[in-house]
C-alpha cells in the first residue's frame, strides 16, 4: 500500500505554523507497517492544489489531505477536489444537520460561512467530526482512496484515529499476498544518533528480516524496528530477537518503547518505590516541573518546586546560604548542590532535583561560559550529587537539554537501587 499525504494552507509555506500533522499521522501509520512514501505541502492556489490531488491519486493507494475545509474564503480544498474529479459542489444533508446541531448545542446562530462546510463534492462520504464543524470527507479518485480532514490538530487526531486508520487497517488485512509485519519503538536519552547508529548498526546484517531506522525527537533519540515475514508469528519472533540484541547493546539509554513517555516512566518508577519529589530550578525556569506535572496523577509523586531565579530567591526559598553565594556564585556546584538539598527539606520530600546555570545567549565566565550547567541531586541513603555539563546551542535547547539531564540523573539513580526493565 502506498500512501502520500497532502497539506494545504499559506501558514504552512509562509512558515507562520509547522505541521505536526503529518508527523503524527506518519508514526500511526508505521505503527500499522506502513510508511509513507511522500509529503507535499502547498499554498492557497486553487491550480496547485487540483493538481496535487491529481498527480498524488495517480501514484497512491491512498492520499490523506489536511487544511482548507473550514468556513472561510480561503477555506477550498473540497472545491478543489470537486474540480479534480470532475464533479459539482453539492450541500449535504447530513452534514448540513450536523452542523445545525453542533451550532444550536453552543447557543450560537448559523452563519453564510458555515453554510460552506456543507458543500461537498457529488459521490463522496462525509463523516461526522467528533471535535469540531467541519466533518471528514472521503472520496474515490481513480484507484485512490482519498480523505480530506480539517487542518486543526485536534480535530485532526481524532478523526485519523477514529476513521481513518481503521479503514487503512481493514485494507491492509485484506491484501492477497499479504506481507505481515511488526514494531517496535526504542526511547533513548542522552545517546547522540550517531552514537545510536554506530552501536545498533553493526547488528543489521544478523536480522534481515528487520529494518533498523532512526528518529530524533530532542532530547531524545529513537530506534524504529519494523520486522516483515510471511506470517505474523515469523515476523514477532523477527522481531524480538532483534529487539532484545539492540537493547544489551544500549542498556539503560532506553528508557521505553512505543508509546511511552519519558515523564510517565520516571514517575511510575517513584510511585512504585513510595518515593516523592522536589525540584529547584533557575536557568531551566520550571520546564523540569512542567514537564512533570503535564502527567495526570503526577500530585502523588511530585510534591512541588520553585523557580529560584535570582540569588535572593535561592537563599529565601530553597535556603541557600548568602554567604555560599557570595562565595561560590549561583552557578556553581555548591550552589546545586545546596539547591537540590535545600528544596528536599522544604518540600519534605524523597528526593531533590536542582539545575542552575547559563543558558544564554548572555552570561557566562571564563570557567563557566554560556551552556555550562551544573545538576543536582540529593536523597536518602546517598550523598549529594552534583553534574557539570556542557550544551551547545541557542538559550531553548540548553534548557531543554538541562532539564533532561537532571530528570535522567534521577532515573539512573533508581534504577541502579532496584533495576527495572524498561
Amino acid at each position: 500500500m502506498r500512501v502520500e499525504l497532502l497539506c494545504t494552507g499559506d501558514e504552512l509555506v509562509t512558515g507562520l505554523i509547522t505541521d505536526t500533522n503529518s508527523t503524527y499521522l506518519e508514526a500511526r501509520l508505521f505503527d500499522l507497517g506502513v510508511k509513507v512514501a511522500r509529503v507535499t505541502v502547498v499554498g492557497d492556489v486553487r491550480p496547485d492544489i487540483t493538481g496535487a490531488l491529481l498527480e498524488a491519486s495517480a501514484r497512491a493507494d491512498v492520499v490523506i489531505v489536511s487544511g482548507g475545509l473550514g468556513p472561510t474564503a480561503d477555506d477550498f480544498t473540497l472545491e478543489c477536489a470537486a474540480s479534480a474529479a470532475g464533479v459539482p459542489l453539492r450541500e449535504d444533508a447530513r452534514v448540513l444537520g450536523w452542523l445545525k446541531e453542533r451550532y444550536a448545542a453552543r447557543g450560537m446562530p448559523m452563519n453564510p460561512g458555515a453554510l460552506r462546510m456543507a458543500r461537498i463534492p457529488a459521490g463522496t462520504e462525509p463523516v461526522r467530526n467528533p471535535q469540531g464543524s467541519a466533518p471528514l470527507v472521503i472520496q474515490q479518485l481513480g484507484r485512490a482512496h482519498l480523505f480530506f480532514l480539517p487542518g486543526v490538530p485536534r480535530e485532526y487526531r481524532a478523526l485519523v484515529d477514529g476513521e481513518v486508520l481503521p479503514r487503512v487497517r481493514a485494507w491492509l488485512a485484506s491484501e492477497p499476498d499479504r506481507t505481515f509485519r511488526a514494531f517496535r519503538l526504542l526511547r533513548t536519552v542522552r545517546l547522540p544518533e550517531s552514537v545510536l547508529n554506530e552501536r545498533v548498526m553493526p547488528l543489521a546484517p544478523s536480522h534481515p528480516r528487520v529494518v533498523f531506522g532512526f528518529r530524533t525527537h530532542a532530547p531524545e533519540n529513537h530506534l524504529k524496528l519494523m520486522a516483515e515475514a510471511p506470517t505474523q508469528s515469523e515476523a514477532d519472533a523477527a522481531l524480538a530477537a532483534a529487539e532484545a540484541a539492540c537493547r544489551k547493546v544500549l542498556g539503560t539509554h532506553v528508557y521505553g518503547a512505543d508509546g511511552s513517555e519519558y515523564a510517565p516512566v520516571l514517575l511510575d518508577l517513584l510511585a512504585r518505590a513510595g518515593h516523592t519529589l522536589a525540584v529547584a530550578e533557575s536557568c531551566t525556569g520550571g520546564l523540569v516541573a512542567q514537564e512533570l506535572t503535564a502527567v495526570p496523577g503526577s500530585s502523588q509523586v511530585f510534591i512541588g518546586g520553585a523557580v529560584a531565579y535570582s540569588e535572593k530567591m535561592k537563599s529565601a526559598w530553597v535556603g541557600v546560604p548568602p554567604d555560599l553565594l557570595a562565595k561560590h556564585s549561583a552557578v556553581s556546584s555548591q550552589t546545586a548542590l545546596a539547591m537540590a538539598e535545600g528544596v528536599r527539606a522544604a518540600c519534605g520530600a524523597t528526593f531533590g532535583l536542582s539545575v542552575t546555570g547559563y543558558a544564554g545567549p548572555g552570561g557566562g565566565t571564563p570557567e563557566d561560559p554560556v551552556g555550562t550547567v551544573y545538576c543536582g541531586l540529593a536523597g536518602p541513603d546517598m550523598e549529594p550529587r552534583c553534574e557539570r555539563i556542557s550544551l551547545a546551542g541557542d538559550r531553548d535547547r540548553v534548557r531543554l537539554f538541562a532539564a533532561s539531564h537532571v530528570l535522567e540523573m534521577l532515573r539512573l539513580h533508581l534504577l541502579a537501587a532496584a533495576p527495572v526493565s524498561p
